[in-house]
């Protein structure tokens, strides 16, 4: 059997896992051939890593973060590597790991890395890869992110605050999480009537706009919480993402309630899901894109798409 394709493992020291468990994946390292290990803070050491791994040959990229750290990888090597990008192993070693969850190695990042070793030392990496369409991001400052999931109107409002004001706060974080969660409920059903004023273009045509309690949209199978969008019917599309909006008031809300409750979301009054290629956006205020947040300043709208894909190894097919 020959020797097994360079492999690059890209560790954020700053994301929750890392920062609580220090310098944990290096023993895993020990003895493993021909795999480089590259520890980041941010997204400016990135270009050199990509270009590293252009170097070295890398075929897949181990991502050792949470899903903001994900988001930041994706970008990196769309946009200032080679094609066809390597293939990406995410471990789940962030405070938000949906990414991780739905498209990595396994429930662990150290079952998934321990599969990855298998699958590598078995000659089975470029077999036990998924593709998948990325959500794209350009708010006009002349670069695209790319991730799985983005956020924006009052929730994204609700979320900023409580990172503000109740997460530095010295209580458990089980404490700190129930409060969020308690001043995301208020803001729906009772200050949702205020909302954030979004216009929806589906590329050049008017699709809705008004004040919204919540706009989302991901290139996942799942919204937040293990919500499953059922969008309405329409024409099929190759490649697409979930778009999902709640319209603000104490009305909407309510209606909307047992769906979420039920864990499966289709379109209704003052709600909107279907799946889209591209959409632009025109806000003012904070959006998320994979739990980093952004500023849209009303200059240029926010554009979404589903042109960019890559390839993903799964720990079980």
């Amino acid at each position: 059997m020959s020797a097994p394709a360079p492999l690059a493992v890209i560790t954020n020291r700053g994301s929750t896992w890392n920062a609580r468990q220090g310098a944990w994946i290096e023993p895993w390292l020990d003895g493993q051939p021909d795999i480089h290990h590259f520890p980041i803070t941010g997204a400016d050491d990135l270009p050199a890593v990509v270009a590293r791994c252009t170097e070295l040959g890398v075929e897949t990229v181990t991502v050792n973060g949470g899903d903001g750290t994900s988001s930041l990888v994706f970008s990196a090597f769309l946009t200032t590597g080679t094609a066809p990008p390597p293939a990406m192993a995410l471990l789940p070693a962030g405070k938000t790991n949906m990414t991780a969850t739905r498209w990595g190695m396994g429930a662990s990042k150290e079952e998934g890395l321990a599969r990855l070793f298998d699958l590598r030392r078995r000659g089975l990496l470029a077999r036990s890869t998924e593709t998948r369409t990325l959500l794209g991001v350009d708010n006009g400052e002349g670069a695209t992110r790319y991730g799985a999931f983005f956020g924006a109107a009052d929730v994204v409002e609700g979320i900023l605050f409580c990172r503000r004001h109740l997460y530095p706060l010295p209580v458990p974080h089980g404490v700190s999480h129930a409060a969020a969660l308690a001043v995301l409920t208020w803001r729906c059903l009772v200050q949702s009537v205020h909302g954030s004023e979004v216009t929806v273009r589906d590329r050049e045509a008017l699709m809705e706009s008004g004040r919204f309690f919540m706009i989302a949209a991901t290139a996942l199978d799942e919204m937040l919480l293990g919500i499953r969008p059922i969008p309405e019917d329409g024409p099929e599309l190759t490649s697409s993402f979930h778009y999902m909006s709640l319209r603000s008031g104490t009305g909407a809300a309510l209606r909307a309630m047992p769906r979420f409750l039920s864990r499966r979301i289709a379109p209704g009054r003052g709600i909107t899901v279907r799946r889209a290629q591209k959409l632009s956006l025109d806000l003012v205020g904070p959006y998320t894109l994979d739990g980093e947040m952004h500023m849209a300043d009303g200059r240029h709208p926010v554009v979404l798409d589903a042109t960019k894909t890559l390839r993903f190894v799964r720990g079980v097919l």
